[in-house]
């Protein structure tokens, strides 16, 4: 039986892992590579949270944030330090699998197809939907800022919030952006690596 997975292809064919792979309901069939691409993505648009302070409306920036912006502690940077966290930790444990799956290849029993899948489906729904969301979140408060101060208050009327204000945790906008430029990267390369070696391995197609 063939599945769209392309490491099932690549490196189990008709195997253990490719039995359990078809029979799980997943969202997250994609290969491990574009997996990593993917939340290398989601790093590059929070390594883009300095500049989008930088050119928020100039009544907004006097109003909530410091004139040296990229030193500020924003909540709205703590939110986006959690985002590079699960979004690299996740993409980390990605290339774990993979390195996982290559190492072991066509020999792959039941068993470990079954932890391979289980350790590969944590970290994808940690990566994306939870990581996803507090990404989300961040671009959602930057909107809000281009809004002007009003949108800003009327958020915080409703019970919301204020994303701009200086929280105090310590988590500069300059330490979430180069964080996630520097994840951002490693990401891209390790779904490259990832590629070239199942290739110099021999098999067809990338994990």
């Amino acid at each position: 039986m063939s599945v769209e997975d392309p490491i099932a292809d690549a490196l189990v064919g008709e195997s253990a892992y490719e039995r359990l792979q078809a029979e799980r309901h997943s969202l997250f069939r994609q290969s491990l590579a574009r997996k990593l691409t993917w939340q290398s993505y989601l790093l590059f648009s929070l390594a883009a949270l300095y500049p989008a302070l930088a050119v928020l409306p100039e009544p907004v920036r006097r109003a909530y944030l410091p004139e040296s912006i990229g030193f500020a502690t924003p909540k709205v940077a703590f939110v986006g330090l959690v985002g590079v966290s699960l979004v690299a930790l996740t993409g980390l444990g990605h290339a774990a699998v993979g390195v996982w799956r290559l190492r072991l290849g066509r020999t792959m029993n039941e068993t470990q197809a079954r932890e391979v899948l289980n350790a590969e489906a944590v970290c994808s729904l940690l990566g994306f939907f939870t990581g996803g969301f507090a990404t989300a979140m961040v671009h959602a408060f930057v909107l809000l800022g281009f809004g002007g101060v009003n949108a800003v208050k009327g958020y915080v009327a409703v019970g919301g919030g204020n994303p701009f204000a200086q929280a105090g945790l310590g988590v500069s906008v300059v330490d979430v952006s180069v964080l996630a430029l520097v994840f951002a990267v490693c990401l891209l390369v390790l779904a490259a690596v990832l590629s070239v070696e199942a290739s110099v391995r021999g098999f067809d197609r990338e994990p």
